[in-house]
């Protein structure tokens, strides 16, 4: 498989689940390699990439990827929820930001996050003129999420994402 950019992989992306935002599913782990690891898939059409990137605390992150098979990874046992932009009704949002803002109890939080992902995802164009939450983003403690026939691919990221690094100017974190 070859290595695409991430922002070729963030375009393809986008313009799937704006055609239809159902079923995806967006995992995040760190891997052992120090870099992150990204997973988008959909299970109802089989879509699924696997990304790799220096850090999510950049605006635009350094990163590779590739289009993964669904059935090479290992992540349908996974508890995870829906991805996708939902659009909040003004008194929701506001509720959501007073909690933040007064730190209330998770407990509390909990509620209004069941609520939120309740809510259907839509396209980008159909929620241009509300609140919107994107997410989740579920982080996974268990950095093994791609199954053994994808090591050697995991590996060529890594080469790459140091590659592309290198070029740019950086010097390898690890």
């Amino acid at each position: 498989m070859e290595a695409i950019s991430i922002d070729r992989i963030e375009r393809e992306f986008m313009e799937k689940y704006n055609r239809n935002p159902r079923g995806w599913h967006v995992l995040s782990s760190k891997g052992r390699d120090g870099y992150y690891n990204l997973y988008i898939v959909n299970f109802s059409t089989g879509d699924a990439y696997v990304l790799k990137f220096d850090s999510p605390f950049k605006l635009h992150p350094v990163g590779v990827g590739f289009k993964a098979r669904i059935d090479d990874l290992i992540i349908r046992d996974t508890k995870t929820y829906e991805y996708g932009f939902r659009p909040l009704s003004n008194s929701l949002f506001r509720k959501v930001m007073e909690m933040i803002k007064l730190r209330e109890s998770p407990i509390l939080i909990g509620n209004e996050v069941r609520k939120i992902l309740s809510i259907e995802p839509k396209p980008i164009s159909e929620v241009t003129d509300k609140p919107v939450i994107e997410g989740p983003l579920m982080v996974a403690t268990n950095p093994n999420i791609i199954s053994l026939k994808q090591i050697e691919l995991e590996y060529k990221l890594r080469s790459e994402l140091e590659k592309l690094m290198f070029k740019r100017g950086y010097i390898s974190y690890f």
